[in-house]
């Protein structure tokens, strides 16, 4: 993360309630979207969740109330293009998804 380019930091307001819950899954959508959409440029991307609130309000000046709870790095690859994988090493469909029962 300290070497990226760019960092896209999502700070919610620290809460314990089913709002913090709503908030969480959007977060989630929208970090899902910004990394498909970062790929489609050819920009690369990573998460990482964010454990020490002091220090991410130290550096990013959020105030106090909120709570950093994703980082993604963006960036270009250093040593080749993005491009996408031809033949990907996957377990079976049949294997990973179950329809009515297990």
């Amino acid at each position: 993360m300290a070497d990226a380019p760019a960092i896209v930091a999502f700070v919610i307001a620290e809460s314990e309630d089913k709002q913090a819950l709503s908030d969480r899954f959007d977060i989630g959508q929208a970090a899902m979207q910004l990394m498909i959409a970062a790929t489609g440029f050819g920009i690369a991307s990573g998460q990482a969740s964010c454990q020490d609130q002091e220090l991410a309000r130290d550096v990013l000046g959020f105030p106090e109330g909120k709570q950093c709870t994703l980082l993604i790095a963006l960036g270009y690859p250093g040593d080749r293009p993005l491009k996408p994988i031809v033949n990907p090493s996957r377990r079976e469909f049949d294997d990973v998804v179950h329809f009515g029962a297990w």
